[in-house]
């Protein structure tokens, strides 16, 4: 007993001296996270709100309108699948919509069509101080024809224009002008 009497004082002062003051310095941490925030968002500012694009950035941007058009791809088998329910159909038209430049529809006759090797025919280059223009290639296949059986029915080349423009986005309370890509005629 008279062990633990001696001992639990040692336990207790370890406690308190290895403890955390409350002022550990949370103000300044939360300073310094604020200046991070604040220069990241500067650093995306930068890039996106820039008057003129370099040719990284075009790069970028071409690999992503490949992306946008898988992305079609896929909410046209969702707008031809039976069993999607209408909701789901709703949403994928507008998403859908989303990818094309304003004034351009999404095309019919394209309903669960696959698109295959896509490739950039022409890359992107500046049309004015806010618009560059370039065009993509894609093979489209009708759906249930494979690589191997395809024959000049099922399988087309088409050209997709592709254009970079500077839209207004809202940004919480701010509203900037950011450079989007999106997809034009597909013939």
């Amino acid at each position: 007993m008279k062990r633990f009497i001696n001992i639990l004082p040692l336990v207790v002062l370890y406690l308190l001296l290895s403890s955390k003051s409350c002022d550990d310095n949370e103000q300044g941490n939360a300073m310094l996270e604020k200046n991070k925030a604040v220069q990241a968002r500067d650093s995306i500012t930068s890039v996106f709100e820039s008057e003129k694009l370099g040719q990284p950035e075009l790069r970028a941007f071409e690999v992503t309108a490949r992306l946008k058009l898988n992305d079609l791809s896929d909410f046209l088998k969702i707008l031809s699948d039976s069993s999607s329910g209408q909701a789901f159909k709703q949403k994928a038209g507008e998403m859908a919509q989303s990818l094309f430049i304003p004034g351009k529809t999404v095309p019919s006759g394209f309903s669960g069509v696959v698109f295959d090797s896509i490739k950039v025919t022409r890359p992107l280059e500046r049309l004015n101080d806010s618009t560059y223009s370039g065009q993509l290639s894609v093979i489209t296949t009708l759906p249930g024809s494979t690589a191997g059986s395809r024959t000049s029915s099922a399988a087309c080349c088409r050209t997709v224009d592709i254009f970079a423009l500077k839209q207004e986005k809202v940004f919480g309370n701010n509203t900037i002008r950011v450079w989007n890509v999106l997809l034009g005629d597909i013939r």
